[in-house]
């Protein structure tokens, strides 16, 4: 008996107008969920020093906090500036005390308030937003290609020695996610439609 099979029993497929490309996408900063890395989801509280809002898929450096806090409110978060001063990113998963103002669309945070976020090495999944230029060059290559992290922008980019790689696994591209963008003229946040990847921690 010949050894071929003529057809495809077990062919992965959907039916057709199930799954359209405008119903499918990522939310930055919404963490894929995860039984085991979930357990490492952390708040900590923005310090006063932070004069821009923070939302969910940004670089922060986390601080020691003093010890007159006692710790009440968790280590003291301020947007990362640096490289090697990236300690995790910020997430919206269990942010119950985001608000949104007049004028954004995207929920925000501010100094004093708390924030959830998850260190490098919690093996979390998050999508962040990307560079549009970076996502058809990271298809099909390797999880562990380096990119780099865009400190005004709030993005991943292409690679720059200058910067540094930013220590993550790109496990995907998808270029109809929602990400933030803020307006530092205006002080606003706004939701807009586009490219991400996501990335594990």
């Amino acid at each position: 008996m010949a050894g071929n099979v003529t057809f495809n029993p077990s062919l992965t497929l959907n039916g057709q107008n199930t799954f359209l490309k405008r119903t499918t996408g990522w939310i930055q900063g919404a963490v894929w969920d995860d039984p085991v890395a979930r357990m490492w989801l952390l708040s900590g509280q923005i310090d006063s020093s932070v004069t821009q809002p923070v939302w969910g898929g940004m670089a922060i450096t986390e601080s020691v906090p003093t010890a007159a806090s006692q710790n009440y409110a968790g280590s003291t978060l301020t947007i990362a500036a640096a490289n090697a001063d990236i300690t995790g990113f910020t997430v919206y998963t269990q942010v119950n005390n985001a608000i949104i103002v007049p004028g954004n669309t995207a929920p925000i945070v501010v100094a004093g308030q708390s924030m959830a976020f998850f260190r490098f090495g919690s093996n979390i999944r998050i999508p962040l937003r990307a560079d549009p230029t970076l996502v058809a060059s990271l298809e099909g290559g390797s999880i562990t290609q380096q990119v780099s992290w865009d400190f005004t922008n709030q993005q991943v980019i292409a690679y720059s020695s200058g910067i540094g790689a930013l220590p993550v696994k790109i496990l995907a591209v998808n270029d109809n996610s929602k990400y933030v963008t803020y307006d530092s003229g205006t002080g606003l946040c706004s939701w807009n439609q586009g490219d991400t990847v996501l990335v594990q921690l």
